[in-house]
C-alpha cells in the first residue's frame, strides 16, 4: 500500500509506545500524541500501514535480505552457503544448527513481530474507539479487520519458530505491563484463530479492491491463513488432527470455490519482477522503486540470491539432493524434465547450453560457470534483467499463492482418506506442462505432495516447516549430512528478552 511522510513520522511514534518508561516518556518531533493522532481516515490509514511495514522486516535491509534469508533458506535441506556466507558465522550458525540466544538473526525474528504486534495492536484500539465524525463504519471495521489479520500473522510467524510465545492483545498502558509470561501453544493457536475469523466478515474480496489496494490483505487472504493455521496445528497437536484437518478443508475449500484466483502460466515472471500481484497471488509482500508517494521499498534479495558467476553476491546454492528430487521424474513434458526446475535452477543441462537460445543473461551454463561445472545456482529470484544484479531490487515476495492453497487442500483431503486429493495435485502439474497425479493410496499421495511442494515453493520459506510439521525433520537432515537434533526445531527465546522480561520463563 502507498505510504507517505506522515507513516514514515507514526512507525517511530508507534515504535515508542510499548516499550520501556524512559521511551513512553519521550516527546516526539511533531508532537503527536494518542488524543491529537488518531483523527480521520487518513491517520488510522497511515497507522494501518505502519502495521503493514513490518511483515518479514522488509522495511530493514539486515532483517528481510540478510535475517530472514539465513533463517528460513538456510535451515532447509536441500541448500548450501556459497563461501562468502562463511564471512558471517552468525548466518551459518542457522545452517549448522549452532545458533544461539543471543544470535543476531533470531533476535531480529523477535523483535520485529512483535514491532508489528505492537502496531496492529495500536490500530485496534485506536481506530476502534474513533467516532463516526473522524472515519466512516464500513472503513472502521474494514482497517480494525486488517489490524487484526496482521496481528495474528505476526503472531504465527513467531510461533512457528520459537517454542515459548507470549501472546500479546493489547497496548501496554505501563511498564509493568511490558513483562508477560508464555502463554501455551495451544492458548496462541486459539488467539491467532480467533483473530482471523473475527476479520475475516469484514474484509473484501480480492475483485472489490480498487488497483489501488493492491497488496492489502483480502477476505480470501485470511480464509487461506486459516487453513493454514489449522493445518500447521494438526502437525503440532496431533491427538485433535481430525478436526483440525476438517477445520482445514473448510476454509481452503473457501478460496477455491471463490474463483477469484488462477494459476499464473508463467511461473518464473512471479519472481524476477516481470509481474506483480499475478491472478496466483493471494497475500504478496509488496515492494516498489516508486518514491512519489515518499517511500522506496526495494531489496538486494537478487543479489544475495544469485550466483557470483552471475554478478550476485552468491550466498546460496542448491545441492545435488534438491537436483535429483527435481528431476526424478524424467523427461515428461514434451521431451523435458517439469518445468519448473528450469525456472527454479540455473544447472548443467542441454536446456541451458542451447547456444541458439541462451536461457539466463544472454550466456550459456558452460559459458556462464564453464565446461564441465556442476554449480547448481538459483534461477528462482533472479531480475529478467541482467543491467540490475548488483542493484536493489523491488520483486514482490508472494507469501501466499493460490497453488500453496490447492495444494494445502490436496493435503488436508489425502489426510481424510479422500480420494479427491489429486485432482488438485493435476491441477498444479498442469501449469508445469505435466501428466495428471497418479491415484494411490494415501501415502502415495502423500509422497506426491511432498515432491510437489518442493517444486513449487523452493526457496520461498516453507520446507524446513513442512518438514517439521510432517515428523520429517530428522530424517531429512540426516539424509542431507547435517548436523542437527530435534532440540533445534524451534529457536531459543531472544537473550535479550530473557534479560528484560522476568517473567518469560
Amino acid at each position: 500500500m502507498k505510504n507517505t511522510i506522515l507513516y514514515l513520522i507514526l512507525c517511530l511514534w508507534l515504535s515508542a509506545i510499548g516499550c520501556k518508561k524512559s521511551e513512553l516518556e519521550q516527546s516526539v518531533p511533531d508532537q503527536l500524541t494518542v488524543d491529537n493522532f488518531w483523527t480521520t481516515k487518513e491517520r488510522a490509514l497511515s497507522g494501518l500501514a505502519a502495521a503493514y511495514s513490518q511483515l518479514e522486516g522488509f522495511v530493514a535491509w539486515d532483517n528481510y535480505v540478510e535475517a530472514r534469508s539465513v533463517r528460513e533458506f538456510y535451515r532447509e535441506d536441500y541448500v548450501i552457503p556459497g563461501a562468502d556466507a562463511y564471512n558471517y558465522p552468525w548466518w551459518t550458525e542457522h545452517y549448522t544448527f549452532e545458533f544461539t540466544s543471543g544470535n543476531y538473526a533470531i533476535d531480529l525474528l523477535w523483535r520485529e513481530n512483535y514491532r508489528g504486534i505492537n502496531f496492529s495492536n495500536q490500530v485496534i484500539e485506536h481506530v476502534s474507539a474513533m467516532n463516526t465524525s473522524a472515519i466512516d463504519e464500513a472503513s472502521k471495521k474494514q482497517i480494525v479487520a486488517e489490524a487484526k489479520f496482521l496481528r495474528a500473522y505476526y503472531h504465527f510467524k513467531i510461533l512457528n519458530n520459537f517454542s515459548q510465545v507470549m501472546i500479546r492483545d493489547k497496548v501496554p498502558a505501563s511498564e509493568a505491563e511490558l513483562s508477560k509470561p508464555f502463554s501455551s501453544r495451544t492458548e496462541v493457536y486459539e488467539f491467532i484463530l480467533k483473530d482471523l475469523k473475527e476479520a475475516e466478515p469484514d474484509l473484501p474480496l480480492r475483485s472489490e479492491r480498487p488497483a489501488t489496494e493492491l497488496g492489502r490483505v483480502t477476505k480470501s487472504a485470511v480464509q487461506a491463513y486459516l487453513g493454514k493455521v489449522y493445518l500447521y496445528r494438526a502437525g503440532d497437536e496431533q491427538s485433535n488432527a481430525a478436526a483440525y484437518y476438517k477445520e482445514a478443508q473448510n476454509w481452503l475449500q473457501k478460496v477455491i470455490v471463490s474463483g477469484q484466483y488462477s494459476l499464473d502460466p508463467k511461473f518464473l515472471e512471479m519472481f524476477n519482477g516481470v509481474t506483480k500481484n499475478s491472478p496466483e497471488s493471494v497475500f504478496e509482500l509488496q515492494q516498489s522503486a516508486d518514491a512519489t508517494s515518499g517511500a522506496i521499498y526495494r531489496s538486494y534479495l537478487s543479489d544475495w540470491v544469485a550466483a557470483s558467476e552471475l554478478g550476485g553476491y552468491g550466498e546460496i546454492y542448491g545441492t545435488p539432493r534438491l537436483l535429483a528430487e527435481m528431476l526424478k521424474e524424467g523427461k515428461i513434458a514434451g521431451g523435458n524434465y517439469d518445468a519448473r526446475v528450469y525456472q527454479t535452477l540455473y544447472f548443467n543441462d542441454p536446456y541451458f547450453n542451447n547456444s541458439s537460445d541462451p536461457q539466463v543473461y544472454g550466456s550459456t551454463y558452460n559459458e556462464t560457470f564453464g565446461t564441465g561445472a556442476q554449480t547448481i545456482a538459483f534461477r528462482k529470484w533472479i531480475p529478467a534483467s541482467p543491467d540490475r544484479i548488483g542493484m536493489s531490487n523491488a520483486i514482490n515476495f508472494p507469501l501466499m499463492r493460490y497453488a500453496d492453497v490447492l495444494l494445502m487442500y490436496a493435503e488436508v483431503l489425502n489426510e481424510q482418506g479422500n480420494a479427491g486429493a489429486t485432482a488438485y495435485l493435476t491441477q498444479v502439474r498442469k501449469r508445469a506442462g505435466l501428466p495428471d497425479a497418479v491415484a494411490g493410496d494415501k501415502q502415495t499421495v502423500f509422497n506426491q505432495i511432498v515432491h510437489e511442494r518442493v517444486m513449487e515453493f523452493t526457496l520461498e520459506g516453507s520446507r524446513f516447516y513442512d518438514l517439521r510439521r510432517w515428523g520429517l525433520l530428522t530424517q531429512q537432515m540426516q539424509a542431507a549430512g547435517r548436523k542437527f537434533n530435534p532440540a533445534q526445531a524451534f529457536y531459543p527465546t531472544p537473550l535479550k528478552e530473557v534479560i528484560n522480561n522476568p517473567d518469560a520463563k
